[in-house]
């Protein structure tokens, strides 16, 4: 089997045949004689395409190396007969965008590798962003800004790109790290004087059809840091993109540029004000409203217990509610907020004997309703709420603390 991928990556149709079939899991694949599909493998994922036989099209969803071979997998469960005649057409679009992903990855790695000294040991092509992991606990903004202008400036030289195959031996001592053990014909993408390593993926003949690079952001994965960069296609897009939410922004805040940022800056030291403010304001408004219920609160053997319904409340405000009636020793609320299913709060006060989450789920069946909690809070959620019936029970299950 010929892979055609890596003699020639700008192939992106031929004709060959079947030479087999694999099924595996409900899925069905077909080994062919020249390969152009690349099959996944190195951080690079699978081409798709299409597989033309006897005037029927088959779509080809995933490309795997095996030990029997490359397998195309299709979709659905037909396939073409061994020895058929086939006619394969890989997509394009996929096959650019890869390429373009890839190589930048390449070029990225041998600034670092070349500038710093920080080698990379980790790359996976995503459907967002590439990422590359590099052997150092932190990268600068400065730093980011030099390695993407350096690679820039290597893009647009238009470096020619070279593939050579060697044998092993004939590897220097550094290349031999990074080549698997047993594998003695050794594949090399260069680009003379910048970059040599061993890959199995497809790339331009120039670093100019890599297209523009921009790295985007960086996280810390053990403690190493995980870079995720875009190329060619995939940075036009996301500058366009970008530019879109930057235009939005602008018109929501009502300025540009660094203006923009310093209003946006100044809204949010009003909004921390304003919600520290408010935290405190309701705290205040709802000791006003627990106060004010205690003509309405059942008096039961010693315990002041306030059982309402706030159908404007959700669970924030039963439990700001639920808190600032409790403060007070000697006191239990059971409380419930909403149209229908309603939120149920259940807490108890200093100097109350009765465990809530007990006497909640003696009150679930009643409400049609399930929760959980513990001794001092229980909550959940009720489909009706007879209160009436609600306050027989309560009454009743103090009986067995009295």
């Amino acid at each position: 089997m010929s892979k055609l991928y890596q003699m020639d990556p700008y192939l992106l149709q031929y004709r060959s045949e079947i030479t087999g079939h694999v099924e595996q899991s409900g899925r069905v694949g077909v080994l062919i004689k020249d390969n152009i599909f690349y099959p996944a493998g190195g951080g690079q994922p699978a081409d798709r395409g299409t597989l033309v036989c006897a005037r029927r099209s088959y779509e080809v969803v995933d490309v795997e190396q095996t030990p029997a071979g490359i397998v195309h997998w299709l979709a659905g469960t037909d396939a073409p007969a061994v020895g058929a005649g086939i006619f394969m057409r890989v997509d394009a679009e996929r096959r650019l965008d890869h390429m373009q992903q890839h190589h930048g990855q390449h070029i990225i790695s041998a600034v670092f590798e070349q500038q710093y000294g920080w080698a990379t040991t980790g790359f996976h092509l995503g459907e967002q962003t590439g990422t590359i992991d590099l052997a150092v606990s932190e990268l600068s903004d400065q730093v980011l800004q030099q390695v993407e202008a350096e690679a820039n400036q290597i893009v647009m030289e238009n470096l020619p790109v070279q593939v050579k195959t060697y044998r092993r031996s004939e590897l220097s001592p550094d290349l031999l790290q990074k080549v698997p053990p047993g594998e003695q014909e050794v594949r090399l993408v260069i680009i003379p004087g910048l970059d040599e390593n061993p890959c199995c993926g497809t790339h331009p003949r120039y670093t100019g059809e890599t297209g523009p690079i921009k790295l985007l952001k960086t996280e810390k994965v053990r403690g190493q840091v995980r870079l995720h960069f875009v190329c060619g296609g995939r940075t036009v897009h996301w500058m366009w993109q970008t530019y879109i939410w930057q235009r939005r922004l602008e018109q929501a805040i009502g300025a540009a540029g660094q203006e923009a940022v310093s209003r946006l800056a100044k809204r949010e030291s009003e909004l921390k004000k304003l919600q520290k403010e408010r935290k405190e304001l309701l705290q205040f408004k709802y000791h006003c409203l627990a106060e004010a219920q205690v003509p309405q609160a059942l008096q039961v053997s010693g315990a002041l217990v306030l059982l309402q319904h706030w159908p404007e409340a959700d669970m924030d405000m039963l439990r700001g509610l639920a808190a600032a009636w409790c403060g007070k020793p000697g006191r239990v609320a059971v409380l419930a907020g909403g149209h229908g299913p309603y939120d149920l709060l259940l807490a108890r006060g200093a100097g109350v004997a009765w465990p809530v989450n007990r006497l909640a789920e003696v009150l679930w069946p009643l409400c049609q309703g399930k929760g959980g909690g513990n001794a001092e809070v229980a909550q959940g959620k009720a489909q009706i709420l007879p209160l009436p019936e609600m306050q027989q029970i309560i009454a009743d299950f103090n009986r067995q603390f009295s």
